[in-house]
């Protein structure tokens, strides 16, 4: 070849290249923009919602169910309606890039466009469809022929208009009409299209562009709070997100190419600071329901521009701040770090809005005096205002909305504040018992460093976003705002957490979605499957109920028994059920058996009582058992054995009932036991005893059957205002709860009509609200689990029983109920609660949509006790049978 052609073969291929680069660099989104309205809402573009099969990540995740991009899947099978040739139908999708247009129609409506391209001979065949049991019709706007579906009873299905190689096709023939319009204007100024037109989106399987308001249609307005609400102010209101390529592991990742950031304060404080890795993993609780976290690395640019927004920032918060301890006020932001967690917990304990708020915080010791200040000036009663709870300083702090003052209004819902400190981080709650629970898990290390689900969430430094949230899927699904979440609970069984973050750069924003897949699979061989994990041979049994316990640490499990000489038994070993005598008893177990950390040394102790005495059972890491025992101030047997707790070093106590109804108090294994009641005599007490452990208003709640309502000081007097006679009968123990409004406890119960009675601390009925009652004979109770952290409704008549919400929300009925049945509540937080219901000699499990689960009953002839194995996601059911004692387990997840 002469070297002349060689040039001119160079030079062809350079052009060539250039050509293609050039246009490669040019080309837009493949989004059909010329066509799509300016009131759309969400843009799509994808080449695979059309497939039967579009997984991501080792669970199978099903892309086409997303949020907004199920909306887009499910119109596809309006084409269905234009030809019945499946064959040919999937040839007309195979490998094209659709686009799709959501626009507003009603306030919770949708109408969407689809944009499929067309080639000349679909377009020709388009003309003149060939489908029965329809009927063409066509209309003319603006000199375009839109064809108009209809059925044999002149009912329209679909429009649709072949334009400039593309099918527009949709169910709505307006919206054809408005993509005629556009077509004609091509309105420059539609944001969506002004935005992300140029994006060049040829390399992403799927691509998403909405505005901010879209999202409501996912999480329903009513089930935002306020905190979720300010949040999304921190993300730009025109987001565009991307699927680069389906992956069979790892995480499914939704980036973002960038937008213009929003006008928000934290996003201006934080903007121009690259943000930092997550290493507060220790100090978050495993009871986090969502998580949001602010975080950079340059402590001293936060600062700055911190302090310029604040010194700007005016609230009715900082101004009482000021008010009681004036310019000892600026310590509490001129201390502050570059890092803000706010904790939404999930619910419990009658607690519906726990939320903790961690601040990086330097120089606490400075600020402890000045925090001591604040809590006695800023409170009116006495004793209210300062407590210790396992060594740690608690300041109760009645302003309205503190952190809010202090932090911006991202971090509201603080009706009065609840302080400590914990390295690095001053610590603010919400509620007395929320802040008490936290520090109980952090000692515990019950936090997300323990979680092989969440001990890597955030760590990564190639994100390093400035802004984050984190959202436990399960427990957000399982609150009461988990309403919304119904709709994609098969996704969410596939998925751990959702993690949202903005990373900013300068005026630019890059949100990202992150849906993290569950780590561990189970056969479906396995998954919801009953399996007998042991039979134990035991003749007779001594002891009133069975007694399973289970370390909440680990989540291991035994089961005690005693025999007929009293010896102690005990069965840790699920495998082989074999069983060694721990302990000598004078009488086998007749209340409840609990483990809980009685001695306060960092281990779990066994707690039960025989009609006489009470026993504390320690084991060291040796295995040598030290047995602890009280025994009561009276001649009356023991009846009743209650879990409590607000001890002085914030361990576990225990309220003791005999058979006269007289209340005793065990507080610490140094100490006798000491009676409760002294100026009162009860009669028909309600199981349980329930504790009200907040900083001024501990005490205990009493509840009798003929509708007299006690709350006991801690000793033992009745509380000014008290009893209060609801007038009815109650066959349920009062508890309490959280309002929402003042965040302070108020007592709250419901009487056998079904009356849901409210009672202020000071001993006034606030509110009486009639439950449903489809049926006159129905009768009412409140639910206990069986350590009283969570309690829930029940109505029953003759063979039925319906689970109720704390609110008075029917969740599931279940019925051919035998009588005498045995319904028990489970808790083991809120995404794992359970209800079992002994009916005759079998148990059947459900969980709190109304699912049954295992495959079979299990057979039981006393009530059955439940542990469950988070590690696993595993129930265990301890049973007794024919003479044996079983455990059972069902894998959930």
């Amino acid at each position: 070849m002469s070297k002349k052609n060689i040039i001119v073969i160079l030079l062809i291929a350079i052009v060539a290249s250039a050509g293609y680069f050039l246009f490669k660099w040019s080309r837009g989104s493949s989004a059909a923009w010329k066509f799509i309205p300016s009131n759309a809402v969400v843009v799509i573009t994808s080449e695979h919602l059309q497939d039967s099969l579009y997984l991501a990540t080792d669970a199978n995740l099903d892309i086409k169910r997303l949020p907004l991009l199920d909306v887009a899947s499910d119109n596809l099978s309006l084409l269905n309606l234009l030809t019945a040739d499946k064959k040919r139908l999937y040839s007309f999708l195979k490998g094209k890039a659709l686009s799709y247009s959501y626009h507003p129609r009603t306030s919770t409506e949708w109408g969407v466009l689809m944009y499929i391209p067309v080639n000349d001979d679909e377009a020709k065949w388009l003309g003149s469809p060939q489908r029965t049991n329809t009927r063409t019709l066509h209309h003319t706007f603006q000199d375009h022929r839109i064809t108009d579906i209809i059925d044999n009873n002149s009912r329209p299905l679909f429009s649709y208009l072949v334009k400039d190689n593309f099918l527009i096709l949709s169910y709505y023939g307006d919206l054809i009409e408005d993509a005629v319009r556009a077509s004609s204007l091509n309105i420059e100024s539609f944001r969506l299209r002004s935005h992300f037109s140029g994006i060049d989106d040829s390399e992403y399987g799927t691509s998403i562009y909405l505005r901010n308001d879209a999202w409501k249609s996912v999480i329903s307005p009513e089930n935002v709070n306020g905190i979720l609400k300010e949040f999304a102010k921190n993300f730009p209101n025109h987001q565009d997100f991307h699927i680069e390529t389906t992956k069979n592991k790892g995480d499914l990742v939704l980036k973002s190419a960038g937008t213009i950031a929003p006008d928000y304060y934290l996003t201006d404080i934080i903007k121009d600071i690259p943000g930092s890795p997550f290493a507060g993993h220790k100090h978050i609780s495993q009871q986090t329901s969502f998580l949001y976290r602010s975080a950079v690395v340059d402590k001293a640019a936060f600062k700055k521009e911190f302090l310029k927004w604040h010194k700007k920032y005016k609230s009715e918060p900082w101004d009482k701040l000021n008010y009681y301890i004036s310019a000892e006020s600026n310590l509490l932001i001129d201390n502050l770090g570059a890092e803000l967690i706010l904790c939404q917990l999930e619910e419990n304990n009658s607690i519906s809005d726990g939320k903790i708020l961690l601040a990086e915080f330097s120089n606490y010791d400075k600020m402890r005096p000045v925090l001591q200040k604040l809590a006695r000036l800023a409170n009116q009663e006495s004793n209210v205002s300062i407590d210790q709870y396992q060594g740690y300083d608690i300041y109760s702090v009645p302003i309205p909305e503190l952190p809010s003052g202090l932090y911006g209004p991202m971090f509201s819902g603080f009706p009065r504040s609840y302080i400590t400190y914990v390295p690095p981080y001053l610590v603010i709650s919400n509620n007395s018992q929320v802040l008490q629970n936290y520090i109980v898990d952090y000692e515990n290390q019950i936090t997300w460093k323990q979680s092989p689900e969440y001990d890597s969430v955030l760590t990564s430094a190639v994100s390093e976003a400035q802004l984050s949230m984190v959202v436990n899927l399960r427990k957000a699904q399982s609150g009461s705002g988990g309403e919304g979440s119904i709709k994609y609970s098969d996704l969410i069984a596939k998925m751990e957490s959702v993690v949202l973050e903005c990373h900013y750069d300068g005026d630019q924003t890059f949100p990202e979605i992150t849906l993290r897949p569950k780590k561990r699979q189970t056969s479906s061989k396995v998954l919801n499957r009953t399996f007998l994990n042991i039979d134990i041979e035991w003749p007779d049994i001594y002891d009133t109920q069975l007694a399973a316990l289970q370390n909440p640490l680990d989540g291991s499990s035994e089961i005690l028994l005693t025999d007929k000489e009293n010896n102690l038994l005990r069965t840790n070993n699920l495998r082989e059920g074999k069983t060694e005598t721990i302990a000598k008893l004078n009488g086998p177990i007749i209340t409840s058996a609990y483990k809980v950390d009685f001695l306060n040394i960092g281990r779990q102790q066994r707690i039960f009582a025989t009609n006489r005495t009470i026993y504390a059972l320690d084991e060291d890491d040796s295995t040598t058992v030290t047995t602890f025992t009280a025994t009561l101030p009276s001649a009356e047997d023991i009846t009743a054995l209650y879990s409590i707790d607000g001890g002085d070093d914030g361990s576990n106590r225990f309220v003791i009932k005999n058979a006269a109804e007289e209340l005793f108090i065990w507080e610490n294994v140094t100490k006798p036991i000491k009676r409760l009641n002294h100026s009162v005599a009860f009669e028909n007490i309600q199981s349980p005893v329930v504790s009200l452990n907040q900083i001024g208003n501990r005490g205990f709640i009493v509840t009798q059957k003929n509708g007299k309502i006690y709350l006991l000081k801690e000793n033992g007097t009745v509380r000014q205002g008290f009893p209060v006679d609801i007038l009815t009968r109650t066959e349920s123990a009062f508890t309490w709860a959280q309002n929402p409004v003042s965040g302070q406890p108020e007592l709250v119960g419901v009487s056998v009509s079904g009356e849901l009675v409210r009672i202020s601390l000071d001993g006034k009925i606030t509110s009486r609200k009639q439950l449903l009652r489809p049926e006159p004979g129905s009768r009412f109770r409140t639910l206990f689990d069986r350590n009283s952290l969570d309690w829930i409704l029940i109505r029953s008549l003759n063979s039925k029983t319906a689970i109720i919400t704390k609110e008075g929300k029917d969740l599931f009925e279940i019925k051919d109920i035998l009588p005498n049945s045995v319904i028990q509540y489970h808790f083991f937080g809120v995404d794992n609660r359970f209800i079992t219901i002994k009916s005759g000699n079998y148990t059947t499990v459900f969980d709190m949509s109304g699912k049954r689960l295992g495959d079979k009953a299990i057979p039981s002839e006393m009530p059955v006790q439940l542990t469950y194995q988070p590690g696993y996601s595993k129930l265990l059911i301890f049973s007794r049978s024919e003479k044996k004692i079983q455990v059972w387990s069902v894998k959930l997840r």
